[in-house]
């Protein structure tokens, strides 16, 4: 990697695991290099050009692109380009990401699922599998045009961070402007906004104050997320092992390229076995009931399945997918208003719903999921002519 000069200065390119300080760093940059930075947020541009580097810098003389990485396409061998890699501790990282996800709902209108205890193994079992392909990509194996950015580390030494930064994006320092720029930055610093726009002032987080603090579940997760990722040099915060915990059987379900326990020969029977009462273990299971051709045994166990867990949109998917191709109608059991809110984030779930509905009589709870579906997806020419047919029949 050649050095920056005031003249030839680098293109920034961040890749970091989410909450993990970006925009405590971003505020930091661009505070010091005013107007001649461009930063690219990528997520929620909706004129993005999706390129690496981008495209549209105009006449600034930075840039700044974020990345999430989180389909692991952003490439990492951008020349002229300098890396900021930033990363967090998992316990305090997962907390704080579940905290933002469920107080501001990021536009979900159904959060009850992932409210439950299943709902957080499912989530945090996705949550390690990505911060071990995050390690396995940036950390491993660490490229020489980067700095690599421990939350803590930038918090503690934002300074020193920013300083090299700095130099080696443009070539030289205002020491001066630097100073004032951190300071500012550390006086005016938020844990995050508030939905009516005010802000909290920032406290160093105690994890188990949080809400959503499960000891035994976080303690597993850290436990995995350490052996299985040992450059981010992590130090244990909570005790306890994943091997018996049914997190550890749902990152054996998704992540293909964990290895299988010793003396297991089947993925899903080894998750089986670790996780037997999970939902989506119990869904993997009808389904290969169905793929046998043992359908009525099936239903009756997603019946049960749904009946336990009324927010699992995907056992009322594999329910009613399962009816339609048996010509079985629904179980009564099932549709009711649990029904509409487990599934009230797919429009083409809700006119399912609408139209079981509708075979049993209930006229005003199949205008609601049509109309529910018709709001998600307006263009949705499926939805609307229901929707209208539905109407009409209930004035009838």
């Amino acid at each position: 990697m050649t050095d920056a000069t005031p003249n030839s200065p680098k293109i920034l390119i961040g890749a970091s695991i989410p909450r993990s300080g970006h925009h405590f760093l971003q505020g930091m940059l661009t505070a010091y290099f005013a107007r001649d930075m461009f930063y690219c947020e990528y997520y929620s541009l909706p004129n993005c050009c999706r390129s690496v580097p981008c495209t549209r810098r105009g006449a600034h003389k930075f840039i700044y692109q974020k990345s999430h990485d989180r389909d692991f396409s952003l490439p990492a061998d951008v020349s002229d380009a300098l890396y900021l890699v930033q990363y967090r501790h998992p316990v305090p990282e997962a907390l704080s990401d579940r905290e933002l996800e469920l107080r501001d709902g990021l536009g979900r209108i159904n959060l009850n699922f992932r409210l439950t205890r299943e709902g957080y193994i499912n989530w945090l079992a996705g949550k390690a599998i990505y911060y071990r392909k995050f390690h396995d990509k940036w950390m491993a194996r660490r490229i020489p045009n980067a700095i690599y950015l421990d939350y803590a580390d930038l918090t503690a030494r934002s300074a020193d961070l920013l300083r090299a930064i700095i130099m080696r994006t443009s070539g030289s320092v205002d020491e001066r402007r630097l100073d004032d720029v951190v300071e500012q930055a550390k006086a005016s610093r938020v844990s995050a906004p508030r939905k009516n726009g005010q802000t909290e002032s920032f406290k160093p987080r105690v994890i188990a104050d949080s809400p959503f603090f499960d000891a035994e579940l976080l303690g597993a997760f850290e436990a995995w997320v350490i052996e299985r990722c040992p450059s981010y040099d992590f130090r244990r915060e909570l005790s306890g092992s994943y091997e018996d915990s049914a997190l550890y059987g749902m990152i054996l379900l998704k992540d293909l390229d964990e290895p299988l326990p010793p003396g297991e020969t089947k993925r899903f029977k080894a998750a089986a076995r670790i996780a037997p009462d999970h939902p989506e273990i119990l869904r993997r299971a009808a389904l290969k009931s169905l793929r046998d051709g043992h359908v009525a045994k099936a239903i009756a166990s997603l019946e049960k399945l749904v009946t336990r867990y009324p927010f699992f949109a995907a056992g009322y998917s594999l329910l009613f997918s399962a009816c339609a191709d048996s010509g079985t109608p629904v179980p009564d059991s099932v549709l009711n208003g649990n029904a509409l809110v487990a599934c009230s984030e797919s429009a083409d779930l809700l006119i399912e719903v609408g139209s079981a509905f509708q075979q049993k009589g209930f006229g005003v709870n199949a205008v609601a999921a049509y109309a529910l579906a018709t709001s998600l997806a307006p263009d949705n020419q499926n939805a609307r002519e229901r929707l209208a047919a539905a109407v009409s029949s209930a004035k009838r």
